[in-house]
């Protein structure tokens, strides 16, 4: 277990081609769920100290649903935009379950995001760069995913995630920019 976690942060072509030739599904939500989990808890614990136990696994529970059923829906989109593409043999159910190794980064980040709750509020730069830095390894490991299920070269990978991000920016973000600018123009 500790070997899969390591080929896939650090020797990852090989660790996402291993994994896509076993049905992980189970192991991959548990990889989610402790990521997520951990990185969220280690944050709601040092920011809401104040705020009963009840809310905290509130929080954490509702992030990590949240989150699961984002990063799977958002897999379905890569699945379909790569079939529009042309690339014929990517099997789903294989991408979805490497999109739960694929938050293994906030995993491995978590001990800083316990720094940066004890700094207090001279921790946020710090719990931002590693947000940062934990989104830029994820969009890594999604690029070695999508070669690894759908057998594509690291450039056409990465135009397809840059473009999925881009469709996704479209339908959530750019709605409520117009809308808050036209707001902003109102006034």
């Amino acid at each position: 277990m500790r070997r899969k976690t390591f080929d896939v942060l650090f020797d990852t072509s090989a660790g996402m081609a291993v994994l896509t030739k076993h049905p992980c599904l189970w192991r991959s939500a548990f990889y989610f769920t402790l990521s997520v989990g951990f990185f969220t808890g280690v944050t709601t614990n040092c920011w809401l100290l104040e705020q009963e136990l009840a809310v905290r696994f509130a929080i954490i529970i509702a992030v990590v649903i949240i989150t699961a059923t984002a990063l799977t829906l958002y897999g379905f989109l890569l699945h379909g935009i790569m079939e529009t593409f042309g690339a014929l043999a990517g099997d789903p159910v294989a991408l979805i379950c490497l999109l739960g190794y694929t938050t293994l980064p906030f995993l491995v980040l978590t001990p800083g995001a316990l720094l940066a709750g004890k700094l207090g509020w001279g921790g946020l730069p710090l719990l931002g760069a590693l947000l940062l830095v934990g989104c830029l390894w994820m969009l890594y490991l999604l690029v070695r995913a999508l070669e690894a299920v759908y057998l594509i070269d690291s450039v056409r990978a990465g135009v397809t995630l840059l473009f999925s991000l881009l469709l996704l920016y479209i339908v959530f973000i750019l709605p409520w920019q117009l809308g808050f600018t036209l707001l902003l123009r109102s006034f």
